[in-house]
């Protein structure tokens, strides 16, 4: 497997390397092989995360909120990709009067297929219509633990393997070595090394105000949580963490376009920005949020 390298700005850190997954999926060398390799971030996922920043967040102590500017952007996001989505599927309309008119035989062989494809098609509309606001209502609900939003650091970091000495490592690279994790200290369900990165690598990893610390791994362009609910609940486009993150940045970089979609580090090393890049510029160049009229 080919890997793609990055050369951080700081010459004492490593440089990432990222398998083909990690890469947007227009790049020549992207590949994500269903059932072998980590679920892709989907651009709905992505699309989202920017409705959250451009709406100004997603967190709030209010009890009764009316409903909020982002989950209106959401509600009109996820209609229109759905709706974007039916070019994929061949229309059936009358779909048994349509196999009954084909000779025996022929039905036989079609039918299976054509009735995958609407089970297909009727899953797809169920996650968008049910599963993602589900997801979003649950973790709306328990993302208090992660408030206020200044309690979550972000920390740039460089992750090594087990049998590495982060003490020998930072003396080694005029590091300290508060910034010198290992991979099996974090409490990620899915560690980097699953997602390909190669270690030692330099990282973002969430320090929360739940206690809890996750690595965020690149993904599809952009990166994803490897909290246990993100990473076991495929059907999630986001966990609580990535709604932290996305509320955070909505509260910052106004004024820096390029910095926009990119999270911050509060503390650590000056690790790459692609290390720390929440949405995927194709889909931040390409989607607008937008109010169900």
């Amino acid at each position: 497997m080919s890997t793609h390298q990055i050369t951080p700005a700081d010459e004492h850190l490593p440089p990432l390397e990222l398998p083909p997954g990690a890469l947007d999926a227009s790049h020549p060398d992207y590949e994500n092989t269903t059932g072998n390799d980590p679920p892709e971030i989907e651009p709905i996922e992505h699309r989202i995360r920017l409705d959250i920043i451009e709406a100004g967040g997603l967190l709030s102590h209010e009890t009764h909120p009316p409903t909020p500017l982002a989950r209106q952007y959401i509600q009109k996001t996820l209609v229109d990709t759905y709706e974007s989505e039916r070019r994929f599927f061949p229309s059936y309309d009358r779909l048994d009067n349509f196999l009954g008119e084909a000779p025996a035989f022929l039905t036989g062989e079609l039918e299976p297929h054509y009735r995958e494809l609407e089970q297909i098609r009727a899953d797809r509309r169920k996650w968008y219509t049910e599963l993602i606001p589900k997801n979003l209502d649950t973790i709306q609900g328990t993302a208090d633990s992660l408030l206020p939003l200044h309690a979550n650091t972000f920390h740039g970091v460089v992750i090594v393997d087990a049998n590495t000495d982060p003490i020998e490592y930072a003396d080694e690279h005029d590091l300290d070595v508060d910034d010198i994790i290992r991979e099996a200290q974090l409490d990620n369900h899915i560690l980097p090394a699953e997602y390909g990165v190669t270690l030692p690598a330099p990282l973002l990893v969430g320090e929360f105000a739940s206690g809890s610390t996750y690595a965020f791994l690149p993904w599809s362009d952009a990166v994803v949580c490897g909290c246990p609910y993100k990473q076991t609940n495929k059907w999630a486009v986001m966990c609580k963490h990535e709604l932290a993150a996305a509320s955070r940045l909505a509260n910052a970089y106004e004024g820096d376009v390029d910095a926009k979609y990119v999270l911050p580090i509060d503390v650590g090393v000056d690790i790459p920005q692609r290390a720390r890049r929440f949405v995927s510029p194709t889909v931040a160049a390409t989607h607008t949020p937008r109010k169900q009229r």
